[in-house]
C-alpha cells in the first residue's frame, strides 16, 4: 500500500478529505506535531509528503527514505533544500494561487485591526473596561487617508489590491518587473522598494522567502518607513527581523505591526506576546474554507498524477 503523509499538524484535519480523492489503495496520515521522533515513526515507508511548514532538508529525507514526491499545500518553497532533494531523486511541486483569496483578506483584516485598535477595544472591554476616549486618545485611522505598500504583486499582491480599491487607499508598490494591468485597474504607482517604504504609512510584504529576502526587513528599512506606521507580514516570517521589529515598537518609531507569520513558528509560540502593538496570528492567511478546498483538490490531482507515472504540474525546478 501506498503512504501519504501529511507532514504539518495544520494538515491533520484534512486526511480523510485526501483519502477520498487518492485510489482505495492509498493510505494517508499525518503527524500531530513537529518532533523528529513521531516523524521518524511515521515516514519512514511515506511514498509522498504533502507539505506546509516542516523543513524538508536532507536529515528529514533521511528519515523518509521512500519518498519519492513532495506536494507543498502553497506558493512558498521555501522549506525545500532543493539541492538535499535533487541528491535525493525527490520531486517537489507547489500550487500558486491557491490561497490568494483567504490571504488577501486576511492581510485586509489585519491592516483594519491594527489601524482600528481593535485588539485594545476587545481586551478593554472584555475585562469591562468601556473607556473610548483612552483608546480614540491612542489614534485610530482610516484605510481611506492610507498610503499602502506591497511589496510583491503576485497572486496574493493583486488580491490585495484589488481589495483595498473599494476603501479609497493610495496604492504604491514594488515587484521586480511592472505589472501594467495592476497600475492600469487599480491606479496603483510602481516604486523602487526604499520609496515605497518612505511613502507608505502601512506597507504589506508578499514575497517568497529566499536567501535575498531574508531580513528584507530590518532596522534601516523600518527607519525608512514614517513614524508611527505599521508594517503587515502575511508572507513569510523571515521577510522581517524580529530584534528590529522590537526595537521599533519600543522606540515608538512604528504604531504597530501584524503578523500571520513567524521566522520559528514551529517552535510553537509567540516572541511578541510581551507587546501589545504586535498583533500575531498562527499562520491562518491560506487556511479558510475555500483555501483549503482549493488545496485537497490540486494537491490530490497531483499525487494521483505522480501514481500514475504522469507528469506532476507547477513542478519546482531543482
Amino acid at each position: 500500500m501506498v503512504k501519504v503523509l501529511l507532514a504539518d499538524p495544520a494538515l491533520a484535519a484534512l486526511v480523510e478529505r485526501f483519502a477520498e480523492r487518492l485510489p482505495a489503495d492509498v493510505d494517508v496520515v499525518a503527524v500531530s506535531g513537529f518532533s523528529d521522533d513521531e516523524f521518524r515513526g511515521v515516514a519512514t515507508d511515506a511514498t509522498v509528503i504533502v507539505n506546509a511548514r516542516r523543513p524538508i532538508d536532507a536529515s528529514t529525507l533521511a528519515m523518509a527514505p521512500a519518498v519519492r514526491f513532495i506536494q507543498l499545500i502553497g506558493a512558498g518553497t521555501d522549506t525545500l533544500d532543493r539541492a538535499a532533494l535533487a541528491e535525493a531523486g525527490v520531486i517537489a511541486a507547489y500550487n500558486p494561487g491557491v490561497n490568494r483569496t483567504g490571504a488577501a483578506e486576511h492581510t485586509i483584516m489585519l491592516m483594519l485591526a491594527l489601524i482600528k485598535r481593535l485588539p485594545a477595544s476587545e481586551q478593554s472591554t472584555r475585562a469591562g473596561r468601556f473607556v473610548p476616549a483612552e483608546i480614540i486618545s491612542g489614534g485610530i485611522d482610516d484605510l481611506a487617508d492610507a498610503s499602502v505598500g506591497i511589496v510583491g504583486m503576485g497572486h496574493i499582491g493583486q488580491a490585495v489590491a484589488e481589495r483595498l480599491v473599494p476603501f479609497g487607499a493610495r496604492i504604491l508598490y514594488h515587484s521586480r518587473r511592472p505589472v501594467p494591468d495592476v497600475e492600469a485597474r487599480f491606479r496603483a504607482e510602481r516604486l523602487p522598494f526604499d520609496e515605497v517604504l518612505r511613502r507608505s504609512n502601512i506597507v504589506t510584504l508578499h514575497i517568497p522567502l529566499t536567501p535575498e529576502t531574508h531580513h528584507l526587513i530590518g532596522a534601516a528599512e523600518i527607519a525608512a518607513m514614517p513614524r508611527r506606521s505599521y508594517l503587515v507580514n502575511a508572507g513569510r516570517g523571515g521577510l522581517v527581523d524580529e530584534t528590529a521589529l522590537r526595537d521599533a515598537i519600543a522606540t515608538g518609531h512604528l504604531a504597530g505591526a501584524a503578523l500571520d507569520v513567524l521566522e520559528h513558528e514551529t517552535d510553537g509560540s509567540n516572541p511578541f506576546a510581551d507587546v501589545p502593538e504586535v498583533m500575531v496570528t498562527p499562520h491562518l492567511g491560506g487556511g479558510s474554507r475555500n483555501s483549503m478546498n482549493g488545496v485537497v483538490e490540486r494537491s490530490s490531482a497531483n499525487i494521483r498524477r505522480f501514481l500514475a507515472g504522469e507528469s506532476v504540474v507547477d513542478q519546482v525546478e531543482l
